[in-house]
């Protein structure tokens, strides 16, 4: 029983390693597309920290990561793994196209299955693009404010070291990520 516990902490580990790997990875510099416009690249010096937060039901999400996160005095970080299940999910997303987007805020409220969710903190700021599942249909939203956990949740992420985020509105109004 002792070596299947170890071989299954050893794989656990190469999974969040592998999976932080990735992260920096995709923060890393990239070729302008072909097309002329030049994609902005911000390089971190890597990963400091890795917090695991434990949520309980009738917590709220976004806002329980954001305290925990100012607490622990990290602004700047990369989800590396999110599980859980909602009561309550308020979210928005998209409506159009136009170069000006107009956003559509919803709440659903029931039984929901976070199915997946990835996303980056700027400044302190959890910008996190969600999948989850009613009893009905599925969503790929924005996280807001107000979703409250039903049984559980548990959200990894690794604070970048070496490097300031935040997110500045262009022209159209969309937040961009910067550096500082």
């Amino acid at each position: 029983m002792k070596r299947a516990s170890t071989t299954r902490r050893t794989f656990v580990k190469a999974v969040a390693v592998g999976a932080a790997v990735g992260a920096a990875d995709s923060l890393m510099a990239a070729e302008p597309p072909a097309h002329g416009k030049g994609i902005r690249a911000i390089v971190s010096e890597g990963l400091g920290r890795i917090v695991i937060l434990s949520f309980e039901r009738g917590e709220k999400l976004r806002e329980g990561i954001r305290g925990k996160l100012k607490e622990l005095g990290i602004k700047n970080a990369v989800l590396l793994s999110a599980i859980g299940t909602f009561e309550k999910a308020r979210f928005h997303r998209i409506k159009n196209t136009k170069p000006h987007p107009e956003d559509e805020i919803i709440e659903v409220e029931g039984p929901m299955e976070l199915a997946a969710v990835d996303g980056i903190v700027a400044d302190g700021e959890p910008h996190f693009h969600m999948v989850f599942q009613d009893l009905n249909r599925a969503y790929a939203v924005h996280l807001e404010d107000g979703s409250i956990v039903c049984y559980l949740a548990e959200i990894v992420l690794a604070e970048l070291k070496g490097v300031e985020l935040t997110r500045v509105r262009n022209q159209y109004g969309i937040p961009l990520l910067q550096q500082k």
